[in-house]
């Protein structure tokens, strides 16, 4: 039998522990995997079902769990990120609130500021004003104006001697020597005083304001008048509608009497785009409720707190259009009809200007105001962040023929008819007849000294954000923020512990 020679021995001890040790390493190496990493991971965590993927009792229940948990943490991805987009899209997830004041004694307010009301004629150029002896040519204009006719406007022959006499006279100026004067307010009356005792300095207890639409009464133009709920605060107007001396533009419109408003004394009626039509012979009583809204600005909402003041008082929609109408004629004509209440650059449009260039300006503006594929590009007007209002209901009865008997028994309103009559053109008023054709009561109360506040708030916040995304964790995953804080620990950790220094190749001969 021949013998192993040394050599021969000893390459085969070295084969041995070389295959010894790369079997050792792979071992190592299979046990500091990242998959080992994540096994282990899956044993102790909180997470339900993670563990089932790996001891699971054979190969098709494991993979019923790989597939349930896999789907579970894709739909818990799409959930959070629907979640975290509904979060950042505030306007579109919000409500307004009504939080009325407690009824309580304690917390009831003394007193309730009143409104300012406006009440505008529906005759914007008195008869009698067009009919005075020298105004033949102005009642020739107005006549054609009133129509709206752009083309009969722009053709008036201004050679004429009676109409080049009219070129220092504006169109505000016809409105507010032709309107209606404040002495057809005929009373005032509230906590059974008069308004002019309640406030007797010039301009608390009346002011007349010109618009658009004709001259208007504002009623209380500073706030100043605060009464209580009920009867006991009751404001009494009564009104002279004068229909004898309505032009035939006017007269051929179907209503007469009054547009009545009430609104916070920092707005002015002429941008209050609804008013409630109100008719002579009549009695109404109005419910007030006094409300103020709060909208959030971007991004919970759509408001622009920047936007407080405007030239027609406190900003509103309705009188960023009148600013936005103002703007288009100006730039078109130089001018103006109504010139804006406060702090305005413009002038009112004269006659000529107004016939030539401010009607068409002011149609056009119209036209395309009403369009409403136009309108936000002509006017873009945000909802103001803070708004008072006054919500109303209206009920109303007939005038009582007795009841304008006795008003027309007062010296004092007899004396006020007489002055109204010119029986040259036709205007008589000598009987109570009249009255009762003429005479419109407004009565104006508070139903309650509760105000209610109306809130714009978000309803996705982020305790809705922490409650969904929750949820979804702990229904579909059995997660929990500590579950969070496991992963995260396991994946720095495995990072640190692969990453971190060079893992070892198992396949690398080591010499012994």
């Amino acid at each position: 039998m021949a013998a192993v020679r040394p050599n021969v021995l000893s390459s085969g001890l070295l084969a041995g522990r070389k295959d010894f040790q790369n079997m050792v390493l792979k071992s190592q190496w299979a046990q500091n995997s990242w998959l080992t990493d994540f096994r282990n991971f899956a044993g102790t965590t909180t997470a339900h079902g993670v563990n089932y993927i790996f001891v699971g009792r054979n190969k098709l229940i494991r993979l019923i769990f790989l597939l349930a948990w896999f789907c579970a943490v894709c739909y818990t991805c799409y959930s959070i990120m629907q979640s975290i987009i509904t979060f950042i899209n505030k306007p579109t997830g919000t409500k307004y609130e009504v939080i009325v004041n407690n009824d309580a004694q304690s917390s009831r307010p003394q007193a309730i500021r009143f409104p300012t009301i406006t009440i505008c004629s529906h005759n914007k150029v008195k008869k009698s004003f067009l009919k005075n002896k020298g105004n033949d040519d102005i009642e020739y204009y107005w006549n054609v104006i009133d129509k709206y006719d752009v083309k009969e406007a722009s053709s008036m022959n201004w050679s004429n001697p009676g109409m080049a006499s009219l070129k220092n006279w504006t169109y505000q100026d016809i409105l507010d020597k032709g309107g209606p004067g404040s002495d057809r307010l005929l009373f005032c009356q509230q906590r059974t005083e008069t308004c002019q005792k309640l406030l007797p300095k010039a301009g608390q207890y009346l002011e007349m304001e010109l618009s658009h639409t004709g001259k208007c009464w504002r009623v209380n133009p500073k706030g100043s008048l605060f009464g209580k709920g009920g009867d006991y605060g009751k404001m009494q107007l009564l009104m002279f509608a004068d229909l004898q001396d309505y032009t035939e533009r006017s007269a051929d419109q179907p209503q007469y009497g009054f547009t009545v408003a009430f609104h916070d004394f920092n707005v002015y009626g002429s941008t209050i785009s609804s008013g409630y039509f109100m008719s002579p012979g009549s009695v109404y009583k109005v419910d007030l409720r006094l409300k103020t809204e709060k909208r959030k600005p971007p991004p919970g909402g759509k408001c622009n707190a920047s936007l407080t003041q405007t030239s027609y008082g406190a900003y509103h929609e309705g009188s960023c259009v009148l600013e936005c109408k103002d703007r288009a004629i100006f730039k078109k004509c130089g001018c103006v009809n109504i010139v804006p209440p406060l702090d305005s650059p413009y002038q009112s449009c004269s006659l000529r200007q107004w016939a030539e260039c401010g009607l068409e300006a002011y149609l056009e503006f119209n036209n395309k105001y009403k369009n409403p594929n136009l309108a936000e590009n002509i006017c873009p007007c945000p909802s103001a962040c803070n708004e008072t209002y006054y919500e109303a209901q209206l009920s109303s009865s007939t005038l009582s023929r007795h009841y304008a008997d006795q008003v027309h028994s007062h010296p004092w309103i007899q004396g006020i008819l007489k002055k109204f009559s010119n029986p040259s053109i036709g205007i008589n008023y000598n009987s109570s007849q009249h009255i009762f054709e003429n005479l419109m009561v407004l009565e104006v109360l508070f139903t309650s000294m509760a105000t209610s506040e109306i809130r714009q708030v978000v309803t996705y916040t982020s305790n809705n954000l922490l409650g969904d995304i929750g949820g979804v964790l702990g229904l579909f995953l059995g997660a929990s923020v500590f579950t969070i804080i496991e992963f995260f620990q396991f994946i720095m950790f495995a990072v640190v512990k692969h990453c971190g220094k060079s893992a070892e190749n198992p396949d690398t001969d080591t010499d012994i």
